[in-house]
């Protein structure tokens, strides 16, 4: 949860123009965690797409206010997740404030668009785990050393594009593409350049590759117990150590 608030909120920022936005990114980035949309960037776009509506915008201010009001100790707190953290707990222990978001989540799924797009740029990573896609087209594109991840992900669309370019790549494990007639699936299987799915072909387009298995995992063994850990190097940027999911001990790492 901390790096996806992480994400939503550098995202945020990058929406400049939206200047209800710019005056509470922590409010904004808690409501973009409740939307139901996978993906950081679909979330935060999604937000910003609400608050076009006028009689959405009113129940989000009113819902910032009353959350503001409720709990007077949240304007202190510092520290960006442990804000947007306390802001949920809040919202929990209080039933009005779950029906004021309840009827938000309700009204912002007639906002969804029929378009399911995942663009990560610029040595950037992005997980969609355990989620139902409905859109009319969806199209995921990792570029320039990024990597998008989909693991148990159920996309229905008519058409799905996969690109992964300049040292990128998407890895699918437990991906269903379908649609009224039939269903592809994609398990373990690492792809780059261009390919165009549906539900029962897959079109190769410009350097279009599937690879079975992934490429960026490495393994090794815990020094304390000697448990072999696999792990997805990707996911380990930003960070200088791991923890061993037996022992539970954490250790520095060097990837040779």
């Amino acid at each position: 949860m901390k790096d996806k608030i992480t994400q939503i909120k550098s995202f945020l920022q990058t929406l400049s123009s939206n200047q209800q936005v710019a005056n509470d990114l922590d409010y904004y980035t808690f409501l973009a965690t409740l939307l139901p949309v996978p993906g950081f960037q679909q979330a935060a776009l999604l937000v910003n797409k609400l608050l076009g509506n006028h009689n959405l915008n009113l129940l989000i201010t009113d819902l910032q206010e009353s959350i503001y009001s409720t709990n007077t100790r949240i304007t202190l707190i510092e520290d960006e997740v442990e804000k947007v953290q306390q802001m949920a707990r809040t919202v929990s222990a209080v039933s009005v404030l779950e029906e004021k978001i309840d009827l938000i989540i309700e009204e912002a799924k007639k906002e969804l668009p029929s378009e399911f797009i995942v663009e990560t740029n610029n040595w950037s990573t992005q997980a969609v785990i355990n989620q139902i896609i409905n859109a009319d087209y969806t199209a995921i594109s990792a570029n320039n050393n990024s990597h998008n991840h989909f693991e148990n992900v159920e996309i229905t669309s008519r058409s799905t594009h996969l690109r992964a370019t300049n040292h990128s790549s998407n890895f699918l494990r437990g991906t269903d593409f379908k649609d009224a007639t039939g269903a592809v699936s994609m398990n373990g299987i690492t792809q780059q350049g261009n390919i165009h799915v549906t539900s029962n072909s897959i079109g190769f387009g410009d350097g279009g590759t599937l690879i079975f298995g992934n490429p960026n995992e490495v393994n090794g063994n815990c020094p304390n117990c000697n448990t072999d850990i696999v792990v997805d190097k990707n996911h380990l940027q930003n960070y200088s150590s791991i923890k061993c999911p037996e022992c539970k001990g954490i250790f520095p790492y060097r990837i040779t």
